[in-house]
């Protein structure tokens, strides 16, 4: 008898090791499929090109740029170029000085491409505020560490929000946007299970006890591609790890990760990277050695965040 496959209610955990309601780091990705976390996030592009994709939106990012995540709210992460893109990030929780500022709970920023939206001048002192943040952040411990992190934290947002248009959410409308992310996180942490198997919308629309139909929108409206999509997406990106982390040949590698036929993965890798799939394939495989990676996406140490953002600091002179 097969095994009967359930869904679980679970997003991407944002822990707090070092200040509570506050996580940050840097991040060299390469492919971040699509996510949602409880967070509000802001992102800073250190270096490389990418492609970001938000709602129904995507954008170009380049060292410099800058975006957002409001909480739960679905996005994705590509490189153009087999080396990554390195992101600084400052993830913020709901509640976030929540006995100051009660509107963290249920706040929506309405602008995702800060670089776009915002006047040149703003926009490098929303940059220079980030990064002041961020190195407070990653600052060693002492007795007034928290104290000097939620100031420079608070005026960065206080300042954001005063640049960029925001609304408040009901409380119903709150309510009804996490019991729609909490099915969406059911439904990709399902895929992320089981992609290397037979997956299918039936068995998934069975599992949340609605019909084939409303499911088949229903991703299709947050996750803006189809189910078959995003399973190929997620396929993808376990494949990029394979080639990163792994000295299995192009078909193994196709198999394990659930492709059906090595011949997608080719195209998929050549669409992606506007190569030859076997040229792409080494060029990965050189970039995991040079940098000593074995991820689709690397979190950097601490000294090494450090570092990356305090030579973006002198670069572009924020």
């Amino acid at each position: 008898m097969k095994e009967q496959r359930v869904l679980k209610e679970e997003y991407e955990v944002v822990a707090y090791p070092k200040l509570t309601h506050v996580r940050a780091g840097v991040v060299q990705i390469v492919n971040r499929n699509t996510h949602v976390h409880r967070a509000l996030e802001m992102g800073l592009a250190l270096e490389g090109d990418g492609l970001v994709r938000v709602n129904d939106n995507s954008f170009s990012v380049h060292a410099g740029s800058l975006f957002l995540f409001n909480s739960n709210e679905p996005h994705e992460i590509i490189a153009s170029g087999t080396e990554g893109v390195k992101v600084a990030y400052l993830q913020v929780a709901n509640s976030f000085c929540s006995d100051y500022v009660s509107c963290f709970r249920n706040l929506e920023l309405l602008k995702n491409d800060l670089s776009v939206y915002l006047p040149p001048q703003q926009r490098r002192e929303i940059i220079g505020l980030m990064v002041q943040s961020l190195l407070d952040y990653f600052a060693e411990p002492g007795d007034m560490y928290g104290l000097r992190c939620v100031c420079s934290i608070g005026q960065l947002y206080s300042k954001l929000l005063s640049y960029v248009p925001y609304r408040q959410m009901t409380e119903a409308a709150y309510l009804a946007r996490n019991k729609k992310m909490a099915r969406l996180s059911r439904i990709t942490e399902y895929i992320d299970t089981y992609y290397s198997e037979k997956i299918t919308l039936e068995e998934l629309a069975k599992s949340e006890n609605v019909t084939k139909t409303y499911l088949s929108h229903f991703i299709h409206d947050n996750l803006n591609m189809t189910f078959q999509e995003y399973v190929s997406s997620m396929r993808f990106e376990k494949a990029l790890k394979l080639i990163r982390n792994t000295t299995m040949c192009l078909t193994d590698i196709s198999v394990v990760s659930g492709f059906s036929d090595v011949k997608y993965l080719s195209r998929m890798l050549e669409k992606h990277f506007g190569m030859p799939a076997q040229e792409c394939f080494t060029k990965l495989r050189s970039e995991a050695e040079k940098i000593s990676s074995v991820e689709v996406q690397t979190f950097a140490s601490e000294a090494v965040a450090k570092e990356w953002i305090q030579e973006f600091r002198k670069t572009y002179s924020v």
